[in-house]
């Protein structure tokens, strides 16, 4: 529960500024929040809550339920756009562990 806690607190902060720092990575996960019309205040926390989506997914957590929960701690997100910000997540930092078509648990990452 306080992982999820830390979460939406990081998610929360997704409002609006422009990105300040990063590795390549993470300007990747920038920039695609940015196209897909995501803003966030702090470029830092943005980055944690991403990584965070992969740590859910690393500990089990299917990608059904790691939207459903961006989504219910983070009020300002729609649905879609919490699907969206962890398919971001998802696309740059555990682009083997979520995928679209597995439901959120790629069996064939958890080795």
């Amino acid at each position: 529960m306080r992982f999820l806690l830390f979460l939406a607190g990081a998610v929360v902060s997704v409002v609006m500024a422009i990105p300040a720092h990063a590795d390549s990575n993470d300007d990747a996960f920038l920039a695609t929040l940015n196209k897909a019309g995501i803003t966030y205040q702090n470029p830092d926390r943005a980055i944690s809550a991403g990584q965070k989506v992969c740590d859910l997914a690393n500990s089990g957590t299917t990608q059904l339920d790691i939207i459903r929960d961006v989504h219910e701690l983070n009020p300002g997100f729609t649905a879609a756009k919490a699907a969206l910000f962890v398919q971001a997540a998802a696309s740059v930092y555990c682009p083997d562990r979520l995928s679209a078509s597995d439901g959120g648990t790629n069996p064939q990452s958890a080795s």
